[in-house]
């Protein structure tokens, strides 16, 4: 903190520093209101040292879903009552009907769910608030890991595929399965584990993601921006020892991604860092690290349209030469294909028909000397040509 306020570059500070810091069962409920307030942040902007304070009080009287299948309140840590086993079920890990990294309200003497701005869904009542003889002593010290309590739920995945345990990590929740395949050197170290230390060491990541941004689940989205260049995001990934890790990365926009879906400044993007860790079902990784097809169909049939109004543009052409030289991957990629305005598609490709002089100092067109360029001097101009196009300058 500066001062008497939390800051964006703070939060994003303490965010990195919880994604790192296992979880205990007696933490877990107030750790997804931590990450909750420090997104809330990240999203909206610096707030005072009153209004936090203001936005702690929201806390009064909400529960969340424990990894053990208890509900806890947040302020106190105290369990409530236990739900059931904790499952994956319906996109979610969930016992019953209530889900992780989701705050109820016990306002009235029952559960209600509540949705990103703490407000009731008006959904009904999940259950009464009841006392649980089973639990004696309803304090927990925080010394038993709550990864513990998702090892069942986890274990599902890998039961499913006895004799792959690289396809059961491709049946996981999609945060899950874009974070691991953000690290191939996790990937590799991974498979000379034994099948309980799988289990253990993914029901752990599963649940710092879960308690520090609220979901496992993720969603694809294409990203938009004032700019048509390129866009500053957050980042999250793996590291090779599978701790979480957050940075920020310029991404062009346009590029489809996978982001964490639900609750304030949940658009992380789970971006692939470096190569390899490819599969049968799962595009490799081209030169300039996206995602890379052998064909514009197939990149299409995997990204969809581009977007209402939108066209697929790519950065370097999609020539005959240039899929010739530098190989279909490197052109049909992520970091290559971007979504443009119909009308500054259009402008582009017909810059790139025209000749001119003052810019390639020859009689030929646009393209035909560009195309004798190599690959990141092609995307470096591919780049300034939308922007100038875009602002009439070319």
């Amino acid at each position: 903190m500066a001062g008497s306020s939390l800051t964006p570059t703070h939060s994003a500070r303490l965010l990195k520093a919880l994604s790192v810091k296992d979880v205990t069962l007696g933490q877990f409920p107030a750790r997804v209101a931590v990450g909750f307030m420090l997104r809330e942040v990240l999203d909206a902007g610096e707030v005072s040292r009153a209004e936090l304070v203001r936005r702690v009080g929201r806390f009064t009287q909400l529960a969340v879903l424990r990894p053990d299948g208890c509900l806890a309140w947040v302020r106190s840590g105290q369990t409530q009552q236990r739900v059931g086993a904790v499952e994956w079920k319906d996109g979610a890990f969930r016992a019953g009907e209530f889900e992780l990294g989701v705050f109820y309200s016990g306002k009235g003497g029952v559960f209600r769910q509540l949705n990103a701005r703490l407000e009731e869904t008006g959904g009904g009542a999940f259950a009464d608030v009841h006392d649980d003889a089973d639990y004696l002593s309803r304090t927990l010290d925080g010394a038993e890991e709550a990864f513990v309590g998702l090892a069942l739920a986890v274990g599902q995945f890998f039961a499913t595929s006895p004799s792959d345990n690289l396809a059961a990590l491709r049946q996981m929740p999609a945060a899950v399965a874009a974070l691991l395949a953000s690290s191939p050197e996790y990937l590799e170290r991974f498979q000379y584990m034994t099948r309980g230390e799988q289990v253990q060491a993914v029901s752990k990541l599963v649940t710092n993601l879960i308690a520090t941004w609220g979901t496992a689940s993720a969603a694809t989205r294409t990203l938009t921006g004032a700019t048509l260049a390129t866009a500053e995001v957050p980042v999250l990934s793996l590291s090779a020892q599978g701790a979480l890790v957050m940075g920020r990365v310029a991404v062009p926009v346009g590029r489809a991604a996978a982001v964490l879906r639900g609750g304030p400044g949940a658009a992380i993007i789970l971006q692939r860092v470096g190569g390899g860790g490819g599969s049968a079902s799962t595009p490799s990784t081209g030169p300039s690290g996206g995602k890379s097809y052998s064909s514009f169909k197939s990149f299409k049939r995997a990204m969809g349209p581009a977007g209402p109004g939108k066209e697929w543009h790519h950065i370097v052409e999609q020539t005959d030469g240039n899929v010739g030289k530098f190989g279909p991957k490197a052109i049909h990629n992520t970091e290559n294909i971007v979504a443009l305005d119909k009308d500054l598609h259009s402008k582009v490709s017909a810059f790139y028909s025209s000749k001119r002089f003052d810019i390639t100092n020859t009689t030929k067109t646009v393209r035909e000397w560009l195309s004798t360029q190599p690959f990141d001097a092609q995307r470096d101009f591919g780049m300034r040509a939308i922007e100038n196009v875009r602002k009439g300058n070319w």
